[in-house]
This record gives C-alpha cells, sequence and structure tokens, in this order.
C-alpha cells in the first residue's frame, strides 16, 4: 500500500495536468460496462490521445491500447528512453532487485508480453 507520503507527492507532480470537470461528461457516454464511463470522460475532459488499459473490450478501438502495445510503441519510437526506464524501474524496486532475467520474466507473467520479447532482445543493455 501507498504512504499518505509519497500519494501527496505523486498528486502534487500531477497538478497541473490533473482532469477537472469530467463527471458532466459521464452520463452522456455509451459503453458496454457503464462503470467503465468515467475513465473515457476523464481521456476526453484531458484530451488524452490514448486510454491505456487492460480492459480493452469495453472502450472503442480507435482510442484505446493495452499497457503492453503502448510500452512497444514508446520503444519504437523512443527506444533509448524505454531501455533507461525499464532498467531504473527495476533498480528502484524496494524490498529487493530482481537480475534482469526475473524482472522481464515477472513483466511477461503480468500480461506485457511484447515489451518483455523487446527487452529480452536488449538484455545486455539493461543490467549497466
Amino acid at each position: 500500500m501507498m504512504s499518505l507520503r509519497v500519494r501527496s507527492q505523486l498528486l502534487k507532480g500531477l497538478e497541473p495536468v490533473a482532469t477537472r470537470n469530467y463527471r458532466p461528461l459521464i452520463e452522456d457516454l455509451k459503453l458496454p460496462d457503464r462503470d467503465d464511463r468515467h475513465v473515457l470522460a476523464a481521456a476526453i475532459a484531458g484530451k488524452a490521445s490514448v486510454i491505456v488499459i487492460w480492459n480493452l473490450k469495453d472502450f472503442p478501438r480507435r482510442t484505446s491500447k493495452s499497457p503492453d502495445d503502448f510500452l512497444a510503441d514508446l520503444h519504437i519510437a523512443f527506444p533509448e528512453a524505454l531501455l533507461s526506464s525499464a532498467r531504473l524501474a527495476r533498480l528502484n524496486l524496494r524490498k529487493t532487485t530482481p537480475t534482469v532475467e526475473g524482472f522481464i520474466n515477472a513483466l511477461q507473467q503480468n500480461g506485457l508480453k511484447k515489451i518483455a520479447t523487446l527487452l529480452r532482445q536488449n538484455i545486455n543493455r539493461l543490467d549497466r
């Protein structure tokens, strides 16, 4: 569970991009699952170009991507930045720092198969 201090710092950093005034949009939106309308409303209000979500079946295909597809697209556009971010994400784990292979395996086991494949292809660049 995230500490209040960490949550406060994260929210403080997000203040300039925090989405406001999305609630009035909710009622008019149509999605297969009515309980997902707030996500689409926030994306519209925030002028998001894409919704990154696991639950793709309930969102318009043209505006949504899985986290795996989103990260794979980032790798295509910004390969060095994505590899650097993956390396730092592994090193920033608090309780234990897994091996590079263990980190990649965990990503794959959690549904990030494309990005795991891309990271395996660059495994030597993740252990610097």
